[in-house]
């Protein structure tokens, strides 16, 4: 029996590693000499910036900063202070060598923090923070696409898939100097910021990527050393950059990931010598990463209506990417002010984290923390620090079966109200990556057994009583005929019975 069986390779994600360094923090440094003394600490923050990366072999070296800010009262305890500190790092994680084009994803985030002034002078800090890795790549699965002989049936499915292709990023600078408004007084002493990149659009040409943006500026600062005044001021600085990807095709998806790499910010002096100017030297990186979606036809059985054949069968699991979705959704808190030393509040900003990603009934659903910090001054003028977590989740009307999602505030107001509350809105910045799973069998090798050939049949017609739910399909196997002929025969229209039926079965 001559029949010929045609092979093709389906392109797969392969994860080829998944895992976290968990890094310690433990440090004591000195004030400078320019700084005052401390009185009290209000907050400690440590922030992990990943810098830069190199795969060299099956090592993948992650350089990055880790910079720690501390928010603290100096000896009156009318002013908010500031001082930061930088320490090096750098994680290594083995990978899979050899691999063409991975799609290697990095995160890092802080795990825990703890401050406390061991004298006027001195600082002793001590936390964790982890870096995260996933590394996917393209792969390829082999399974049988057709096959082609006499009395030769296959049925088929058509799977559709989507793999990570092209991969580039780009460093730039943003170098400006903004000016604070002439209803703001002067600044003379900043105490902290929040730059917060945000993608508005990215178009795709063949080889290059179109990415516009803007970052999201936002600074408090000391007006007035002695009385502790503090004023807050916001800035948009739109940007625009051409990232080069060597084979990039303008019909695939792209994602890209926005990082703020070295943050600088100085008070600068105008004509007249007063502090307004904002001197601004950012360093940011753009990671784009594509996606190729493909579509293929495999055969997910067979069978002879001449002899018995033996099937190697594999499953066979694929995600399409069918969309990557940028939207703005608007948090509304609103809280009760402590009793006690919250007359007045100073500033208010807040982090947002994804605890968790599902969708059900074509809804996407994102929980996470949202938390909310606040400096407060109390009636005699004595400064306090206090946050709050407050747990929520976004829906969004995505038909998928698979989110990933990333979450960043890009602005925060807040507005106090009578009766001692304080309402806040807090705008977040949602990407969200959709993804429709599949998984089926497919048909991976085929044998015949020639030698064991079915009994010719004398009756041209066969009476086959079917049940309810029972495949035509699987009548039609068991029969050694052909489906085609048996829905012809009996005036079917579709493969799945919807009751107790008598077939008319003809005979090969």
């Amino acid at each position: 029996m001559d029949y010929k069986v045609i092979n093709k390779a389906i392109a797969v994600t392969e994860n080829l590693f998944d895992g976290v360094d968990e890094r310690p923090v433990d440090c004591d440094f000195v004030l400078p000499d320019y700084y005052p003394d401390i009185a009290a600490v209000l907050k400690c923050t440590l922030k992990p910036v990943i810098q830069s990366k190199q795969l060299s072999g099956d090592r993948l070296i992650v350089d990055g900063i880790v910079i720690i800010q501390v928010l603290y009262l100096d000896e009156a305890r009318v002013c908010i202070r500031s001082c930061e500190i930088t320490k090096p790092f750098t994680s290594t994680f083995n990978v899979k060598s050899g691999v063409e084009n991975p799609c290697i994803r990095l995160t890092a985030k802080t795990e825990y923090v703890n401050c406390r002034a061991v004298s006027p002078r001195r600082l002793d800090v001590h936390g964790s923070f982890s870096v995260k890795l996933k590394v996917t790549a393209e792969a390829s699965c082999d399974v049988v696409s057709a096959i082609n002989g006499e009395k030769m049936f296959t049925r088929h499915n058509v799977v559709t898939y989507s793999v990570p292709a092209m991969s580039a990023e780009k460093s730039f600078s943003i170098n400006e100097v903004l000016e604070i408004g002439a209803n703001q007084p002067p600044a003379e002493v900043l105490i902290r910021g929040d730059a917060v990149p945000v993608l508005n659009d990215c178009r795709l040409m063949a080889n290059k990527a179109i990415i516009k943006g803007e970052l999201m500026l936002c600074n408090l600062y000391v007006s007035d050393a002695e009385t502790g005044d503090t004023h807050k001021i916001m800035h948009e600085i739109p940007f625009s950059q051409i990232i080069d990807i060597e084979g990039l095709d303008e019909e695939w998806q792209c994602d890209v990931k926005l990082d703020v790499i070295s943050s600088d910010v100085h008070i600068g002096s105008n004509q007249n010598g007063e502090g307004r100017l904002l001197e601004v030297n950012m360093k940011l990186a753009a990671g784009v990463q594509s996606y190729r979606t493909g579509m293929a036809e495999i055969v997910a059985d067979a069978y002879s209506s001449c002899c018995p054949l033996r099937l190697e069968t594999k499953r066979l699991d694929t995600r399409q990417l069918t969309a990557i979705h940028r939207d703005t959704s608007t948090l509304h808190e609103s809280f009760d002010l402590p009793e006690e030393g919250a007359a007045q509040v100073i500033d208010m900003w807040c982090d947002a984290a994804v605890l968790s990603e599902r969708c059900e009934q074509g809804k996407s659903h994102i929980a996470g923390r949202l938390m909310i910090y606040m400096l407060a001054k109390d009636g005699a003028g004595l400064v306090s620090f206090y946050e709050r977590p407050s747990d929520f989740e976004l829906e969004f009307e995505d038909d998928s079966t698979g989110v990933s999602a990333d979450v960043v505030v890009s602005n925060a107001e807040y507005n106090t109200q009578g009766g001692g509350k304080v309402d806040i809105s807090a705008r977040l910045d949602v990407t969200r990556r959709c993804f429709s799973d599949d998984s089926m069998v497919a048909v991976a090798d085929v044998l015949i057994d020639e030698n064991a050939a079915f009994p010719s049949e004398k009756a041209a017609l066969k009476i086959y009583f079917a049940n309810s739910g029972e495949s035509i399909w699987e009548v039609a196997k068991a029969c050694h005929t052909s489906m085609d002929a048996v829905m012809e025969e009996n005036t079917l229209d579709g493969d799945v019975l919807t009751k107790d039926t008598m077939l008319l079965v003809p005979l090969c």
